[in-house]
């Protein structure tokens, strides 16, 4: 969500914008559409004040079956911004309360780095397409060789069973 702050009035206002993360689609998976943005901003002189919240949904791969499935993401983020002549982009350690700085030389805001940290933040370490999703098996018959998905797996492999004769003692 890239923005124009001259065209920000002061007192509150509200923006809608659509993006797509341009600069950091190799490190994200598949985006199904775009990012939409909606931000209600607070103008108070030279600080900005946003409430950002989007909606998105990525095409990830299931950890134990290995098949797509699509993953909604929503964020919402609390933002200020702030001019400060010299100073332009993301704020360092130095300043606790600004997040962005902005000068009279650059007028434009880029937030797509603040939404891409909230996207990577929201997606699992280990993506499921269900909670109930047993995975895949892998079997041989004599003339191929397949992986199969299995849904409902009921038989025990016959290794195992020394084991469950433990349990049961």
């Amino acid at each position: 969500m890239v923005i124009d702050i001259r065209t920000i009035p002061e007192g509150h206002s509200e923006l809608s914008q659509e993006t797509d993360l341009e600069t950091f689609r190799d490190d994200l998976p598949l985006l199904c559409g775009k990012i939409s943005c909606n931000a209600a901003i607070d103008r108070t002189g030279p600080v900005l004040y946003f409430h950002l919240q989007f909606h998105c949904m990525y095409k990830l791969e299931c950890s134990r079956c290995l098949e797509p499935f699509s993953f909604p993401v929503d964020g919402d983020l609390r933002i200020v911004v702030k001019e400060q002549p010299g100073k332009h982009g993301a704020a360092g350690e130095e300043e606790d309360a600004v997040d962005y700085f902005y000068d009279s030389r650059n007028f434009t805001l880029d937030l797509n780095p603040s939404i891409y940290e909230e996207i990577m933040i929201a997606f699992p370490l280990q993506p499921l397409c269900s909670e109930s999703c047993k995975g895949f098996e892998i079997y041989t018959d004599t003339t191929t060789s397949a992986i199969r998905n299995v849904r409902e797996k009921t038989e025990v492999d016959p290794r195992w069973a020394a084991l469950k004769k433990l349990k049961k003692q």
